[in-house]
C-alpha cells in the first residue's frame, strides 16, 4: 500500500526546494527573429518573473548583448562554440553541453528549439514546434534537413516530457514518431500586449506612410518554401485582374533561404510595382500594419501554430488562411480557410472580405475574441506545468 505520508512529503519539498532549470538560450534575443525566437524570449522571461524561487541558467552559444532577460535568479552561461553548422549543433549539444548541466547540477533542462543532449541523465524537455522537415524536406537545407530527420525522433523518444505549440502539432509528433500523446504538453503560442486595434484615423496615416494610402492586403512572415508566398502574389495578381482595383500587398517579413522560386514569381508579375516588401519590423510597427490591412493572407503549406494568425486577430484583422494543419484550430474558425494549392480559392477570399462589410466585421470580432486565448503569461505557465511533470517522480511506497 503507498505511503501517502511520504509521498506528501516529498511532493511538498519538491515543490519548495530550490530548483535549477536550464534553459538552451541559443536562439534567445533582446529582438526575437522568428516564432522560436519569440517563444524563447517570452517563456524564459514569464517563468523568471512567475518563479523567483528557482535558479534560472541560461545556456547559448554568445554572450547576448544587449541581454534579452534578467533578474536575481537568472545566470548566463557560454559555450564558445558557434553553432552555424549542424555538425557544430551535434558537438555543442553532445559533447561540451553536458558537462555544463552536471557542473550546474540543473534539475531539467528546457530546449525551445528542440534541440536536446542525448548524452545527460538530466531530464529534459524539447520544445517540437512541429514537423515541417518531415513533411516537406525540400522546404529546407540538405544538411539541416538531414540533422532534423536523424535526431529529432531520438529527442522526441528520449525527452522526460515534450512541449509543442498546438493539438495539432501534439498529433502529428505522437503518430510520426511513435510516442504517447500523454507524454507531450501543448504550451500554445501567446500574444504580446503591443498588438490592439487601431486608435481613430492610425490605419489612414499607416496607409499613407506606406503605400501611399492605397488599401493594402498583408503577408508576415519570414520567407521560406514552407510560407508559400508564391501562391499569395499569384491570388493578389488573379484579384487585381477581376477587381480593377488600385490594392497593394505588403510583405512583411526577411528571408530566410531557398527563395528563388518566390523571386521568380516577382519578376514575371504583372503587378510588381504594386508588391512591396517592408524587411523586418518591429512588434509596433507591425501593430499598425495588422490593424491598416484589409486582411492578413496566411498561406503556408505546414504551420505548427502560427504566430501572426493571433497578432492579426488581436488588431481586429480579419484573416485568410491556410485551411490545413494548425491554422483552422488556432483561428478558432474565425478565419477564411481554403486550399494553399488553390490561388483563385485564395483571390475569392481576399474579393469577398473588400466587398462584404458585414463578413469582415464579425471576422474581426469574432477573431479578436479568440485571439484572448493566447497570451505568454498562459504560456509561461504551460512550460512550468511541464518542468513539474518532467522533475516528478514518485517515490517507492
Amino acid at each position: 500500500m503507498p505511503n501517502y505520508e511520504l509521498i506528501a512529503t516529498f511532493v511538498i519539498e519538491r515543490r519548495y526546494r530550490k530548483m535549477i532549470i536550464a534553459i538552451n538560450a541559443r536562439t534567445l534575443r533582446a529582438v526575437p527573429r522568428d516564432g522560436i525566437g519569440w517563444f524563447t524570449y517570452e517563456v524564459i522571461r514569464g517563468m523568471v518573473r512567475n518563479h523567483p524561487e528557482h535558479r534560472f541558467v541560461l545556456i547559448g552559444d554568445r554572450r547576448p548583448d544587449p541581454v534579452p532577460v534578467e533578474g536575481t535568479n537568472v545566470e548566463y552561461v557560454t559555450i564558445p562554440l558557434r553553432t552555424v553548422h549542424p555538425l557544430l549543433w551535434h558537438v555543442w549539444h553532445e559533447y561540451l553541453l553536458p558537462p555544463v548541466l552536471k557542473r550546474i547540477r540543473a534539475d531539467v533542462f528546457i530546449a525551445p528549439d528542440g534541440m536536446m543532449p542525448l548524452r545527460t541523465d538530466v531530464p529534459c524537455i524539447p520544445v517540437i514546434h512541429d514537423l515541417n522537415h518531415e513533411h516537406r524536406p525540400g522546404d529546407i537545407p540538405r544538411g539541416e534537413c538531414r540533422y532534423y530527420r536523424r535526431r529529432f525522433p531520438l529527442f522526441a523518444k528520449n525527452g522526460a516530457r515534450v512541449a509543442t505549440v498546438s493539438n495539432f502539432s501534439a498529433g502529428d509528433i505522437a503518430a510520426k514518431y511513435s510516442i504517447s500523446p500523454d507524454k507531450i504538453d501543448v504550451v500554445s503560442n501567446g500574444v504580446a500586449k503591443v498588438f490592439s486595434p487601431p486608435l481613430p484615423g492610425e490605419a489612414d496615416e499607416t496607409r499613407e506612410k506606406y503605400t501611399g494610402g492605397r488599401p493594402f492586403f498583408l503577408f508576415v512572415s519570414n520567407f521560406s518554401p514552407r510560407k508559400n508566398v508564391e501562391a499569395v502574389i499569384r491570388a493578389f495578381e488573379i484579384f487585381r485582374q477581376q477587381s480593377g482595383g488600385d490594392h497593394v500587398l505588403l510583405l512583411a517579413g526577411r528571408r530566410l533561404y531557398l527563395t528563388r522560386e518566390m523571386d521568380r514569381h516577382l519578376g514575371v508579375s504583372p503587378y510588381g510595382n504594386d508588391i512591396l516588401f517592408t524587411g523586418s519590423v518591429t512588434r509596433d510597427v507591425l501593430c499598425r500594419l495588422y490593424g491598416a490591412a484589409e486582411a492578413l493572407t496566411f498561406v503556408p503549406w505546414l504551420e505548427g501554430f502560427g504566430i501572426p494568425v493571433v497578432e492579426a486577430q488581436r488588431c481586429g484583422t480579419p484573416c485568410i488562411l491556410s485551411d490545413g494543419s494548425s491554422l483552422p484550430e488556432v483561428s478558432g474558425g474565425a478565419a477564411l480557410c481554403v486550399s494553399p494549392a488553390d490561388a483563385g480559392a485564395i483571390a475569392d477570399a481576399m474579393a469577398r472580405l473588400v466587398t462584404d462589410g458585414a463578413l469582415r466585421r464579425r471576422l474581426s470580432a469574432e477573431g479578436h475574441t479568440n485571439s484572448l486565448r493566447y497570451t505568454w503569461e498562459k504560456a509561461a505557465e504551460e512550460m512550468w506545468n511541464s518542468v513539474v511533470k518532467a522533475t516528478h517522480k514518485e517515490p517507492d511506497a
